[in-house]
């Protein structure tokens, strides 16, 4: 159990270095995602090897500090996941972590930090998350039925009309 305290500290250690270090990042180093307010965003962060106990932390950055969101902790393929705000799930398979941002809201875009440890050296990524406002729904007002619907059955009786005149005219012709 102190292994894995030491291990989280390490890990902590690391992040913290590579988020210094990512103020000087340029933008090409950072992958930009955008989601709709209200909506969800999925990031997925792939695991290698789980037999070199992954740690993940993810972070979001503001300014010059950080707020740890969701961690999870890997010992024996046993893993400890631990989201410290509500809106956040964290989500294994046999291949990757997946982190979950839900019902997402304007005062949730910027910069997130996701460390990635095992027994090789650590793997940062930042995501720069912009969160837009959803286009409002427009419902267009019933249409009426076509103009050639409407008038094909005035058309069918005024050609019926004038089909049976001409009939009555011939039978009248040939009587008289």
């Amino acid at each position: 159990m102190q292994t894995s305290k030491i291990r989280r500290m390490m890990l902590a250690l690391a992040c913290f270095i590579g988020i210094v270090a990512a103020t000087a990042v340029d933008d090409d180093d950072v992958e930009s995602l955008t989601v709709s307010e209200g909506g969800n965003l999925t990031i997925s962060i792939p695991i290698k090897k789980w037999d070199e106990d992954p740690q993940v932390l993810v972070s979001r950055l503001k300014g010059s500090s950080q707020q740890l969101i969701a961690q999870i902790t890997c010992h024996d393929r046993v893993c400890e996941r631990e989201c410290l705000i509500s809106e956040v799930s964290l989500i294994c398979d046999e291949e990757n972590v997946t982190l979950i941002l839900m019902n997402v809201s304007f005062s949730q875009s910027g910069l997130y930090k996701v460390c990635k440890h095992g027994d090789t050296q650590p793997e940062n990524k930042i995501y720069q998350v912009t969160v837009f406002k959803p286009p409002p729904c427009t419902f267009s007002p019933e249409q009426p039925p076509p103009a050639i619907y409407s008038n094909s059955f005035t058309a069918g009786v005024t050609t019926s009309a004038l089909g049976i005149s001409v009939l009555i005219t011939a039978v009248i012709g040939v009587i008289s």
